[in-house]
């Protein structure tokens, strides 16, 4: 699985002035007369501008969330567990109320894993463009991915895993993937289309797409996926994202996924 950058529109800088046009104010670069003296420094931040995205990415503060926490523990008399309850508020409390300034940005990554791994990642859809190659018209080899362990069914959830490695050497995996291959291969040779071809691959097949998004969307990604909740597999894909996207936007990064 691989995420590799391709490009991206915008700065912490484009986050302030986005916040600070509000007022019809406009901010520069604390370094900025030494950035047009020596072009390769690096651009830093204002103490103020930095102070400002971290209000703008805090949400509410700690003594106000504590005060939501304790008027809410009445839900679990309603059947609710305390922990599903406060898990649940502090997902919202990560969503910044002030997002539109970290809007003003966009990032273009080009993404391939496994279908199933596109499909969870592709359910965040609001403020992302995603185009994603079609086997309707591509019938070259495809690949499959697998996992270097296959991890045993976890007890206590109806999804997920645990780390206890199991064998799958008894049904043999690479040898059902080789099945479906072969199977796609003789479906073509015979003269069925692509578009339907393509039905006999497994959701293992390594799938790629240009992934569009605005910086907001794209920390929302990475904080969803890489939860604990969320599958292995996800996990690294989200990780990857922030190892891209977070040089490009220190400042920002920092306290939208801190």
């Amino acid at each position: 699985m691989k995420v590799t950058y391709i490009d991206h529109m915008g700065s912490d800088l484009s986050v302030v002035n986005a916040a600070r046009v509000s007022f019809g104010k406009q901010s520069s670069w604390a370094n900025a007369d030494r950035a047009v003296e020596y072009p390769g420094i690096t651009k830093q931040l204002k103490e103020a501008d930095q102070r400002l995205i971290q209000f703008l990415a805090r949400g509410c503060t700690t003594g106000d969330w504590e005060k939501v926490l304790d008027n809410l523990q009445d839900l679990t008399g309603w059947g609710f567990k305390t922990c599903e309850v406060t898990d649940l508020l502090n997902h919202v409390r990560r969503m910044p109320t002030h997002w539109t300034p970290f809007g003003h940005t966009a990032i273009t990554l080009h993404i391939k894993a496994p279908i199933f791994v596109a499909r969870q990642l592709g359910k965040h859809q609001v403020g992302m463009v995603w185009n994603e190659v079609s086997r309707r018209y591509v019938t070259s080899e495809p690949e499959f991915y697998e996992p270097e362990v296959w991890r045993k069914a976890a007890e206590n959830v109806k999804q997920g895993s645990n780390d206890e490695p199991i064998d799958a050497s008894e049904y043999n995996p690479a040898y059902l993937y080789s099945a479906m291959l072969h199977s796609y291969r003789k479906a073509l040779d015979y003269g069925v289309c692509p578009e339907q071809a393509r039905m006999i691959l497994p959701q293992s097949m390594y799938t790629e797409w240009y992934w569009t998004g605005n910086l907001y969307s794209f920390a929302n990604v990475y904080i969803q996926r890489t939860d604990s909740h969320a599958q292995r597999e996800v996990q690294e894909v989200a990780r990857q994202i922030g190892k891209i996207v977070g040089p490009h936007f220190p400042v920002s990064w920092e306290a939208l996924t801190k």
